[in-house]
């Protein structure tokens, strides 16, 4: 049995004309299903941990929405080890559906389903949440914000234009990476760990991710001088982040920040005020449905 955790308004009407297509391919090969429709936030995590209650099996599950869906569900799951994972991206941002090589056609993302093969996924816990695609703290957050109160564009294009105002306004923050050898002072534009590659629908903040191989790929960008902004973002744009000098780079399962002022944190794209910014990787838990 599928079970597809759908969100109705996801990807300006994307994810309603994939349940159409869904529901004729579905029943065209027989396949036992049931569609849990979300009606607002928070609906998504509630529904997963329903039917991930204990002694119900390992059940099927498909996040059907954008990025933000899929973090929902992944938060619902009582146990991640006990489901296998599906992911339906009809979203407005599908980063880590792009990271994980999920078609963005309804057709092919159902043949992984029932074709595919479950295969273990890494995925991130801070504080207790957890975060599949991106966990970071610094400029994403206002980018974010700026993002939320757009009433023009949306989507990919919308979070670009907020990551280009935001540049232009604001101020690194100060903050330390805590380490086995001591602690690393940092005054940064963001600081992020990365199970996969990109934020804001294709922005390439940690370009060589992967996300089975045990390890985040962590990313923190240090003060660039006002002058050498615009050549640092098209950098980004190119995948280029790394060769950046004030880029500090590594690769670890858990990274961990201090920092004398609060410092919001943003995961898969949610933001939340008060938790310690404290990222550990798990490996060898979770199944996603993924080629």
């Amino acid at each position: 049995m599928l079970h597809f955790i759908y969100n109705p308004i996801a990807g300006k009407g994307k994810s309603r004309r994939f349940y159409e297509r869904l529901t004729a391919m579905l029943s065209a090969k027989g396949l036992p299903h049931r569609f849990h429709e979300t009606s607002g936030p928070g609906e998504a995590k509630e529904i997963a941990r329903r039917l991930t209650a204990p002694g119900g099996g390992v059940p099927d599950i498909v996040a059907m929405g954008g990025d933000g869906t899929l973090n929902e569900v992944l938060n619902g799951l009582r146990d991640p080890a006990e489901a296998r994972l599906g992911i339906m991206p009809c979203g407005s941002g599908n980063d880590f559906a792009a990271a994980a090589g999920i078609p963005d056609t309804p057709e092919g993302a159902l043949g992984l389903l029932t074709e595919g093969e479950a295969k273990y996924t890494d995925y991130m816990e801070c504080a207790g949440v957890r975060g599949i695609n991106v966990i970071g703290t610094g400029i994403d957050v206002d980018i974010l914000r700026r993002y939320n109160r757009m009433k023009v564009l949306k989507g990919s294009a919308a979070y670009l234009a907020s990551l280009i105002l935001t540049l232009m306004t604001y101020r690194p923050r100060r903050f330390s990476e805590i380490m086995d050898g001591g602690e690393r002072p940092h005054q940064a534009f963001i600081a992020c760990a990365g199970n996969g590659q990109c934020i804001g629908g294709g922005i390439p903040i940690c370009p060589e991710a992967r996300i089975d191989d045990g390890l985040m790929d962590i990313v923190i960008v240090d003060d660039i001088r006002r002058a050498r902004i615009p050549g640092a973002f098209v950098k980004l744009l190119k995948r280029q982040i790394m060769a950046l000098p004030t880029t500090c780079f590594r690769r670890d399962a858990r990274l961990r920040i201090r920092s004398g002022a609060p410092m919001p944190i943003q995961i898969d794209g949610e933001i939340y005020e008060d938790l310690p910014f404290d990222v550990r990787l798990v490996s060898g838990a979770l199944r996603v449905y993924r080629p």
